[in-house]
C-alpha cells in the first residue's frame, strides 16, 4: 500500500506538471504571484533571494487558510511535522530533527520557536495561540549563526502584526459543529504624532470531541482567550521603538485516550486480555478520574532601532512567562478492566529574559555584515506525579506491588545562554556572493531534582512506580554543568538570471546537554547526557518563470549528526530515557511550487522525501537500534491546493480554497515497532462578499473526510494507548473590515 500510494502521488504530480505547462501557453502576463518579504536573515529580503530553505505565510494566507495552530503550519510546510502530547509538550520536528518530550526541566527543544525574534524555551507551557500575525516563517535546517539560543533542527518565526498610521480594524465571528464559537479582531491607528497603536484579541471555544462514558464528562473540549497590544514610536527618521505585550489562557477538561492492539506485536495485549474497553468508539474513555489541561502565557517585548547611516543598531529586550498544568489517564481506562490505571499529573512554570544587541551594516557596496551579542536566562520549575493502582495484588514483589504507588518528581532548572555572533556577505560579482558566519555559544545549566515514593503498594511493598525501581532509590540532588560550541556557516549564492537564484551552504548546529527528567536512582540523576551537534550540507534553487506566474523551488540536503539526543522507552523502568545516539544521518529533497495561470486562480503544492537512519546506536538499555529509521518522520509527504476568486458582477465576488495534506507512515519510537499508518487531511473554504473586501461570509471545513489519525501513543504490553486528532469540523464565518 505504501509503494502504491507513492506511485499514485507521483503520477498526480506529473499530471499537474503537464497541466501547468499547457496553461502557461495561454495565461495572461498580468497574473503574477505576490512577493513575500521575510526577515529570516535579520534583514528584510524577498523569500526568493535568500540562501535558506524557508517557507513563508503572509497574513492573507493565514486568514484564508484559517491557520490557528502550529499543526496547520506544519501541514503546509515540507519536512515539518507536529504533534501535541499535552498542555506542556508540543512536538515540532523538522527534517527528522525534534525533541519528542521535555520531561526534564533542563531539556531544550531541537526546533526553535520565536515570537518577534524572541526565543520560547518551553513549547506548550509558553506558546500562545496563533492570531493577528503579519507572517510566519519556517526555516529548515540548523540556524547556527544569527539565531539566539542556537537551534539545531530549524526555526519557526511568528511575526506579529504591527500598528498602522491610519485608523482601521477588523472583526470576525464563526460558529460550527461541536458548538464551536470563535471570534477575533483588531483595531489600529495613530495615537499621537509619530505614535501608532494596535490592540488585537482572540477567543475560541467548543464542546468536546470525546466523552468519558463512566462519568459523563466531555473530553477534548476547548476554552481559549488571547490578547495583544502594541505601540510603535517613531522618534525621528533615525530612531524607532516597538513595544508589545500579550496574554493568553487555554483550558479544557482533559484528553481522551483509547487502547488499541499494536498490530506489529504478537499477542492480545494487556488491556484486551482483561476485557478491553467498554465500547469500540475510539473517542471514548472509561475511568472515574477528573482530568484537565490549563495554560497561561504572558510576554513583554521592546525593540529599539537606530539608523547611524553606516549601520543600524538594534536592541531587543523581552520577558516571557508561562505556566501549564494537566492531569491525564495514560490508558483511558480504570482498573479493571485495565491491569492497572496510571494517572499522570504535571505542572510547569517557565520564565525567561532575553537581551540582544546587534549591528547591521547599511552598505550598498559589495561588503555587508551583521554582528551581535546575545544573553538568555531561563528558569523552569516542574513537578511530575505518577499514580497507579491495580486490582491484582498478591504481596511484596508481585505484579500488584510493581504497578501500585505514587512517585513525585520535583525539578528546578536554571539556564544561562551567552553568545557572540557575526555574519559577512561579500559580492564577488554582481551575480555571485559568498557568506561566512560564526557563533560562539556557552550554555550553563543547573538542576535540582527530587523524587519521593508515596504509598507504594501494600505494607511491605518494595517497588516504586515510574520509573520502576526499589523504593529506597529516592534521592534529592543538585548538579550543574556547562557546554560551549563554535557553529560556523558557509554559503554561496548565484543569481543566474533575474528569476533564477541558486545557493549552496554548509551549516553547523548545536543543542546543549541536560539531565534525565525521571531518573531511576541518584547515579542516573547526576549523569548528564551530551550536547548534540549536526552539519547540514544543502543546495537549492529558487525560480520564477512565465512572467512571474510559475514558481518552483527545490532543495536537497544531507545532515550528519553526532551525539543525537534520542528518547527511548525503557520497558524495565517504565519511563522514557534520553540517550545519545552515536551518529545519525538524514538525506532529503524538498519541493515547493506555486502556479497562477490566471488572475483568479492560484495552484500550489509542496513535497518532501526523507531518508533517515540511526547509525551505531546502542541505547541505554543495551538494545542495538543501528539502521532504524528516525522516529516521527515520514519518508514522503505532500500538500496540494488551490485558491480561486471570481467576480460575479461589478460588486460581488465568490471565492473557494482547498488544501489536501498527506503523509507517509512513520514509527512512533526509535525501536521502529509501533507505527502510524499514512493519512491525509482535506480542508476547504467557500466565501462570498463585495470586491472591496469590507465584509465576507464563508463556509469552512477541516478534515472534511473525517480521517482518523493519532496525535500520540503510549505503548505498553502490546497495546497502544492512543490520542486521536480532531474529527471533521465545519462552520460558517462572518468577517468585516473598517
Amino acid at each position: 500500500m505504501k509503494s502504491q500510494a507513492k506511485t499514485i502521488a507521483l503520477r498526480g504530480v506529473s499530471t499537474a506538471a503537464i497541466a501547468f505547462s499547457a496553461a502557461l501557453i495561454s495565461a495572461p502576463a498580468s497574473a503574477q504571484i505576490d512577493e513575500i518579504v521575510v526577515t529570516a536573515t535579520k534583514r528584510s529580503e524577498s523569500v526568493q533571494s535568500i540562501p535558506v530553505a524557508v517557507t513563508a505565510f503572509g497574513s492573507e494566507e493565514l486568514e484564508k487558510g484559517r491557520i490557528q495552530d502550529l499543526s496547520e503550519i506544519a501541514d503546509r510546510t515540507p519536512s515539518f511535522s507536529f504533534q501535541k502530547a499535552d498542555s506542556t509538550e508540543q512536538e515540532l520536528i523538522i527534517r527528522g530533527i525534534g525533541t519528542i518530550r521535555l520531561d526534564s526541566a533542563s531539556a531544550d527543544p531541537s526546533v526553535g520557536l520565536f515570537i518577534d525574534e524572541v526565543y520560547i524555551g518551553r513549547r506548550g507551557t509558553a506558546t500562545p495561540p496563533v492570531f493577528d500575525l503579519q507572517r510566519v516563517e519556517v526555516l529548515r535546517g540548523p540556524q547556527g549563526t544569527l539565531y539566539g539560543k542556537n537551534v539545531v533542527g530549524g526555526a519557526v518565526n511568528l511575526i506579529t502584526a504591527r500598528p498602522e498610521d491610519t485608523f482601521g480594524g477588523a472583526l470576525s465571528a464563526s460558529y460550527g459543529n461541536y458548538n464551536a464559537i470563535q471570534s477575533d479582531g483588531y483595531v489600529t491607528g495613530p495615537l499621537a504624532n509619530g505614535i501608532a497603536g494596535r490592540l488585537a484579541f482572540f477567543q475560541s471555544s467548543r464542546d468536546g470531541y470525546a466523552d468519558n462514558i463512566m462519568t459523563g464528562d466531555e473530553l477534548e473540549n476547548l476554552d481559549q482567550w488571547g490578547a495583544r497590544g502594541a505601540v510603535d514610536v517613531d522618534f525621528n527618521e533615525r530612531a524607532s521603538l516597538q513595544l508589545t505585550g500579550e496574554w493568553s489562557y487555554t483550558e479544557n477538561d482533559g484528553q481522551s485516550r483509547y487502547p488499541v492492539d499494536a498490530v506489529s506485536i504478537d499477542g492480545p495485549g494487556t488491556v484486551r486480555g482483561f476485557g478491553g474497553p467498554a465500547t469500540d468508539d475510539v473517542r471514548t474513555s472509561n475511568h472515574p478520574f477528573d482530568l484537565f489541561e490549563k495554560t497561561r502565557t504572558y510576554g513583554l517585548t521592546a525593540r529599539f532601532d537606530y539608523d547611524m547611516d553606516w549601520a543600524t543598531l538594534t536592541y531587543l529586550s523581552a520577558w516571557r512567562y508561562g505556566n501549564a498544568s494537566d492531569k491525564f489517564s495514560q490508558s483511558g481506562l480504570a482498573s479493571p478492566p485495565s491491569l492497572t490505571d496510571s494517572i499522570v499529573g504535571q505542572y510547569e512554570e517557565y520564565s525567561a529574559y532575553t537581551q540582544e544587541l546587534r549591528l547591521t551594516s547599511n552598505s550598498s557596496g559589495p561588503l555587508n555584515w551583521i554582528g551581535g551579542l546575545y544573553y538568555y536566562n531561563e528558569t523552569t520549575n516542574r513537578e511530575d506525579t505518577n499514580s497507579a493502582s491495580s486490582f491484582i495484588f498478591a504481596g511484596p514483589g508481585t505484579t500488584g506491588d510493581i504497578l501500585d504507588g505514587t512517585s513525585i518528581y520535583t525539578q528546578s532548572a536554571k539556564t544561562q545562554n551567552l553568545a557572540a555572533f557575526g555574519e559577512v556577505n561579500y559580492d564577488v560579482t554582481d551575480a555571485f556572493t559568498l557568506t561566512a558566519g560564526l557563533r560562539y555559544t556557552v550554555d550553563d545549566k543547573e538542576l535540582k531534582n527530587k523524587v519521593n515514593c508515596l504509598d507504594y503498594g501494600a505494607p511491605g511493598a518494595i517497588f516504586c512506580v515510574a520509573p520502576l525501581g526499589p523504593a529506597e532509590d529516592q534521592f534529592d540532588i543538585q548538579t550543574e554543568d556547562d557546554w560551549s560550541e563554535l557553529t560556523p556557516k558557509f554559503a554561496a549564492e548565484w543569481r543566474a538570471t533575474e528569476n533564477v537564484f541558486a545557493y549552496a551552504s554548509a551549516t553547523r548546529g548545536f543543542k546543549g546537554g541536560g539531565w534525565q527528567g525521571k531518573p531511576a536512582n541518584e547515579t542516573a540523576a547526576l549523569l548528564s547526557y551530551n550536547p548534540e551537534t549536526a552539519w547540514t550540507y544543502e543546495a537549492g534553487v529558487k525560480t520564477d518563470w512565465a512572467d512571474g506566474r510559475f514558481r518552483f523551488n527545490a532543495s536537497v540536503f544531507k545532515t550528519d549528526f553526532s551525539d543525537l539526543q534520542v528518547e527511548v522507552l525503557d520497558d524495565t523502568g517504565l519511563t522514557l530515557v534520553v540517550s545519545n545516539a552515536a551518529d545519525a544521518k538524514i538525506n532529503g529533497v524538498e519541493l515547493e511550487t506555486v502556479f497562477q495561470p490566471v488572475q483568479q486562480l492560484q495552484l500550489f503544492g509542496t513535497a518532501s522525501f526523507l531518508d533517515t537512519e540511526y547509525e551505531n546506536f546502542i541505547d541505554s538499555t543495551g538494545r542495538d537500534l543501528s539502521g532504524n529509521q528516525i522516529n516521527r518522520t515520514p519518508e514522503f509527504s505532500y500538500t496540494v491546493g488551490f485558491d480561486f476568486e471570481q467576480p460575479v458582477n461589478d460588486t460581488y465576488m465568490v471565492g473557494a480554497r482547498a488544501t489536501y495534506s498527506w503523509q507517509d507512515e512513520f514509527f512512533w519510537l526509535p525501536e521502529n515497532i509501533n507505527f502510524e499508518d499514512s493519512y491525509g487531511l482535506l480542508n476547504g473554504r467557500v466565501s462570498f462578499g463585495p470586491q472591496d473586501g469590507n465584509w465576507e461570509v464563508a463556509i469552512w471545513g477541516k478534515n472534511v473526510t473525517d480521517e482518523l489519525y493519532r496525535l500520540g501513543i503510549i505503548p505498553f504490553a502490546g497495546d497502544e494507548f492512543s490520542r486521536y486528532g480532531a474529527p471533521a469540523t465545519y462552520g460558517v464565518e462572518l468577517s468585516a473590515r473598517f
